[in-house]
């Protein structure tokens, strides 16, 4: 029997840039650059000078790079927290303190969507607003989960695939798939509510 492992926020960021020798804002506004996303949606080169639109460029990266800041964790719990075996079990464990029920789910699938815009403004007068698509899916083979107090406490995975994808006014900015392999039990700190009362 393994001891289990207590683990760290992992983030999008993580999934999207770790590894690679770049820094995310850098490469996301070199992207955007290539794209032409910006100048097209304030109407063209003409409404900003190369400067400037680069400092737009820049401003928009670190906005999204913002974004890349979700916990890994969080987005998956969030799924969690839709499975009915799971909340059954937090029901039970919430109405029997002390209780503790370990639940075992098939090979699954979560799915997280982000559809968050940025306004860009030129001079104070609103210009256009660039739409973002934000996108993060697990692919877990099977879960052992130990569910105390309405809470996900650990769970077991053999392998677990990230993939996730960012995408600004239709133009892929970074995607990037990676597979964990989780030996052994991940504690799961003060554990994952999975009932919101």
């Amino acid at each position: 029997m393994s001891t289990p492992t207590t683990v760290g926020p992992v983030t999008v960021r993580d999934v999207l840039f770790d590894g690679r020798q770049v820094d995310p804002v850098s490469a996301i506004e070199d992207s955007l650059h290539r794209q032409g996303a910006v100048p097209a949606l304030v109407g063209g080169a003409g409404r900003l000078t190369g400067a400037g639109g680069r400092a737009v460029e820049h401003e928009v990266a670190a906005v999204l790079d913002r974004l890349l800041a979700l916990d890994l964790l969080d987005l998956a719990a969030g799924g969690w927290a839709r499975h009915s075996a799971l909340r059954a079990a937090a029901r039970r464990t919430r109405d029997a303190p002390g209780s503790e029920e370990v639940v075992t789910m098939a090979r699954h699938r979560i799915s997280s969507s982000h559809r968050p815009g940025v306004e860009l403004l030129v001079d104070g007068v609103p210009v256009g607003v660039l739409e973002l698509a934000l996108e993060v899916s697990f692919e877990v083979e099977a879960l052992v989960a130990v569910v105390r107090r309405a809470r996900l406490m650990s769970a077991r995975t053999a392998r677990c695939t990230v993939a996730g994808s960012l995408a600004a006014h239709g133009h892929v900015l970074a995607e990037r798939r990676l597979h964990y392999d989780l030996p052994g039990a991940v504690r799961l700190r003060h554990g994952v509510r999975l009932l919101r009362s």
